[in-house]
């Protein structure tokens, strides 16, 4: 009897076990394409297989990124030991540039209504197209890459190669007829009952079939490092990080020990170096910039006329726009961003160098020749010399324009070593008396 009981109770939990899928572990990829976000998606694709979840999914939405980071991705998706589903969602999503070679090297390949796919062409990191000598060979390559993952996911080779070529780009429906995708789905539950026992093809040439169907979701989120990291990466965070470090270190300098300048520029620094070790940036891009730092801090001591600010500025926004190398045009600074830090820094600095100028002709405030201008009473007669009271001191006096009776007003004309030049002043509040006495 007992051995029925245990009889029953395994095979009760046989068939809860079979009836209970696997989970499909998941992210929401709505990224650029860089070495952040490319270790976040081998990341979580790491921790699904792992877990031997039933499948990987990413729900897809890029305008592309770097070539290198792409070929990352793929190659993990290629050869990984579980099934791969890339869907491009929600609706308005795109798979853009590197999102085409992501989304083809995905057992399965879904798509949104309302969603595009396509626009793989190599182009600079300024966005414009790479100079004919270098454009045949990463063509080329990126040709061959192309066909490679298309063949071996058994997709339309000759559309995915137009995408790289031509630049093309086709909806959800279009890429369905033309076989470049498998799936068109409202939403991941229906993607996942739609592609429920069909047989995929995974690491070292094994079948699996996949079982999605009610299968829990289960989400694989960021890390904190991976979160800070994917917004310090981005092309317009990184060039205001650097310019605040460049601001902060030179207000630092101009400023001893008003520590607030330092500390930003420090803290700024330090991130951007951080966020430079996973963008491509351009070194000529960060020495121009510099460069055009020191010609604004040289015409600050030197007199060319404007020559070294325009100079500066031309320095600075050819920098800002050449300061990544990528075959992206998402690794490039926002124009809007580069004229307004142009001129913001221009401005900046005409000020500074205004503020210097108007400081050689104001009036000393410190030591004795503050004194000149300063309005004081004669304590004795002047005729010429005596004693004057002036700024709460009494002072050895020459008058200018002698005799200068005692309690007459005197105003500082100059200073010499501790005797003051004056001359007869006028009492305000006594307009009747404006008219200098002379003397019998």
């Amino acid at each position: 009897m007992r051995l029925i009981w245990a009889l029953l109770w395994g095979l009760s939990v046989l068939a809860v076990g079979a009836q209970t899928p696997r989970p499909v572990y998941y992210i929401q990829f709505k990224e650029i394409v860089h070495r952040a976000s490319a270790d976040y998606l081998m990341r979580a694709h790491a921790d699904a297989v792992k877990a031997n979840a039933a499948a990987f999914l990413v729900l897809l939405d890029t305008p592309g990124g770097e070539l290198q980071a792409t070929r990352d991705i793929t190659t993990t998706l290629l050869n990984s030991s579980i099934p791969v589903i890339v869907f491009v969602y929600p609706s308005g999503a795109r798979a853009g540039s590197a999102g085409v070679f992501i989304t083809v090297s995905a057992n399965i390949a879904a798509m949104a209504p309302g969603t595009n796919i396509g626009a793989a062409t190599p182009v600079s990191g300024s966005g414009e197209d790479i100079p004919q000598d270098l454009k045949r060979k990463v063509m080329n390559d990126t040709i061959a890459y192309a066909k490679t993952i298309a063949k071996q996911r058994g997709r339309n080779v000759d559309w995915v190669v137009k995408a790289v070529t031509e630049a093309a780009s086709i909806t959800e429906t279009e890429a369905l007829e033309k076989r470049v995708i498998d799936v068109v789905a409202f939403s991941p539950q229906e993607l996942l009952a739609k592609v429920d026992g069909r047989k995929v093809q995974v690491a070292d040439g094994q079948t699996v079939v996949l079982r999605a169907r009610n299968a829990p979701l289960v989400e694989v989120p960021k890390t904190w490092r991976e979160t800070l990291l994917m917004f310090l990466a981005h092309p317009n965070v990184f060039y205001i990080l650097m310019l605040l470090a460049i601001y902060g270190l030179l207000g630092e300098l101009q400023n001893p020990g008003a520590t607030f300048p330092g500390v930003i520029g420090i803290i700024a620094l330090l991130l951007a170096l951080y966020a430079a070790s996973v963008l491509p940036v351009n070194v000529l891009g960060i020495a121009l910039i510099l460069l055009a730092f020191a010609m604004f801090v040289a015409e600050l001591f030197t007199s060319s006329h404007g020559i070294l600010t325009a100079g500066a500025l031309v320095s600075f926004t050819i920098g800002s726009i050449i300061l990544f190398q990528s075959d992206s045009p998402v690794f490039r600074v926002s124009l809007w961003l580069i004229g307004a830090m142009t001129v913001l820094t221009g401005v900046l600095f005409v000020f500074v160098a205004y503020s210097g100028i108007r400081a050689q002709f104001r009036r000393k405030v410190s030591g004795q020749e503050r004194l000149i201008g300063m309005t004081g009473r004669a304590r004795t007669r002047l005729d010429p010399e005596g004693m004057v009271f002036v700024d709460g001191t009494l002072w050895r006096a020459i008058a200018l324009d002698p005799p200068i009776e005692e309690g007459e007003l005197v105003q500082v004309d100059r200073v010499d070593g501790l005797t003051l030049y004056v001359r007869w002043q006028p009492a305000p509040a006594m307009p009747e008396s404006t008219e200098r006495r002379t003397a019998v």
